[in-house]
């Protein structure tokens, strides 16, 4: 009885404006095993494209250390940002790195390190745009129109290593984007947002996520 009441209202629900599909929280596990470690170090990421406006390094690093504290994945290693700049990412990051090996911190056997490279970028995508209007007599029409408009770009490679043995255990590309309506305003703000976008992919690594999708009913 209580099943098919269940079923009903999720029908209901569904065909609502003709609809019928249900979103759904789709758990995801970890895609790393933490068993064997105790500890996430955070040494810095490589900038190859330096932002004006504040330290992209920085304000990465300490986003996500506090998105791993406030989740409780793992304890966070406290130790201060390593400079990586004068390493060239490419080859630095294609495959295992004895750097990290030779840091010989306490530890370090039972310890992963995240790092890899992040760049943010601002562009500008203004151009001519259909935009809907309406006439005197409340008709809705379509013209072409001028329309600023500034594009926030966030490309992150991010890099896990075991960091007693330097051996790369994992590896993925997280990248994300928004259009903003106008000139370049706050882009500090735009880049936390696009981190905050990102997160869930980057802890997912560490820890279960969810990931909502839609299901149809037949």
């Amino acid at each position: 009885m209580r099943v098919a009441l269940a079923f009903t209202l999720i029908c209901m629900l569904a065909c609502q404006g003709n609809k019928r599909a249900v979103r759904i929280d789709l758990p995801l596990p970890p895609k790393l095993d933490l068993s064997e470690f105790d500890q996430l170090f955070f040494p810095g990421f490589i900038c190859t494209d330096k932002n004006d406006y504040f330290d992209t390094v920085t304000e990465t690093v300490n986003f996500f250390k506090n998105e791993f504290s406030r989740r409780d994945v793992i304890d966070i290693f406290d130790h201060e940002v390593i400079d990586l700049d004068d390493q060239e990412a490419r080859e630095f990051f294609e495959g295992d790195q004895p750097y990290f090996a030779e840091l010989e911190i306490d530890g370090g056997d039972r310890m992963l390190a995240i790092t890899g490279v992040v760049n943010y970028e601002t562009v500008d995508r203004s151009g001519f745009r259909q935009v809907q209007s309406q006439d005197i007599s409340g008709q809705s029409y379509y013209r072409t129109q001028f329309v600023e408009m500034t594009g926030y770009i966030l490309r992150m490679r991010v890099y896990v290593y075991e960091l007693g043995a330097g051996k790369l255990m994992f590896k993925e590309l997280v990248q994300d984007e928004i259009d903003v309506e106008g000139p370049p305003g706050d882009t500090r703000l735009a880049f936390y947002s696009l981190l905050e976008r990102s997160s869930d992919r980057v802890v997912g690594l560490f820890a279960n996520t969810k990931v909502r999708a839609e299901r149809k009913l037949l």
